[in-house]
């Protein structure tokens, strides 16, 4: 990485993002993230009155959550109307984990009241297929794959952002899948399934994906 670049990312990283105190820190040895990754996660950053850089190290599930927080802040849905009325409003998106409990949902309810792009995060855990409606945003972990067709069809014509654990996901009709490939953490992306939820993602989020498929 170059010189100039990696002091610019640590220095975004020393400012912190708006997540509660125990989220913030440095990545671990781990993993490791190509430098688009690292702009992806800290371009949104907000640099708070005080820097923190005292925090212990980020899991890899804290980790997974900064990708969610992202997710969101980089996805524009149809503006809220009688056919997409599961469409974020001017103050909440809702964040949903499928199926049984997953050890990520500890992560991601770290995001709770986080504010993504002017609303605010608010995080349900262990959703059933008939609680799916209402949801924005859905995470598939990959032992509740199985439900994810379901899923899909419980939201109906609703504009849901699903995002898998992994690649895996991305068959079954998930917009986003984790990829994680020899310590390498980064995501790929389903543009069919994107435009066919008349979502919209940003350049800067579709640039740092590590795959952009059709």
């Amino acid at each position: 990485m170059p010189n100039a670049l990696h002091r610019l990312l640590l220095g975004t990283l020393a400012w912190g993002c708006s997540l509660p105190a125990r989220a913030r820190g440095v990545f671990g040895p781990r993993l490791f993230l190509s430098p688009a990754i690292w702009l992806f996660l800290y371009a949104a950053c907000v640099p708070p009155a005080t820097a923190d850089t005292t925090s212990t190290a980020l899991t890899e599930a804290q980790l997974r959550a900064r990708f969610v927080l992202n997710f969101l802040r980089f996805t524009d849905w149809p503006s809220p109307s009688s056919e997409n009325s599961s469409s974020p409003d001017g103050n909440t998106v809702q964040v949903c984990v499928l199926g049984t409990y997953d050890p990520f949902e500890g992560a991601l309810g770290e995001l709770q009241g986080v504010v993504a792009s002017g609303r605010h995060v608010l995080v349900r855990g262990t959703v059933a297929l008939e609680q799916v409606a209402g949801c924005n945003a859905l995470y598939v972990p990959d032992n509740n794959l199985r439900l994810l067709p379901a899923a899909r069809l419980a939201a109906g014509a609703d504009p849901l952002l699903i995002i898998g654990e992994s690649e895996l996901a991305l068959d079954r009709g998930a917009h986003i899948g984790m990829r994680l490939v020899n310590r390498h953490l980064g995501f790929v992306v389903r543009m069919g399934a994107v435009r066919r939820m008349n979502l919209h993602f940003s350049p800067q989020m579709l640039n740092a994906a590590a795959e952009v498929l059709p």
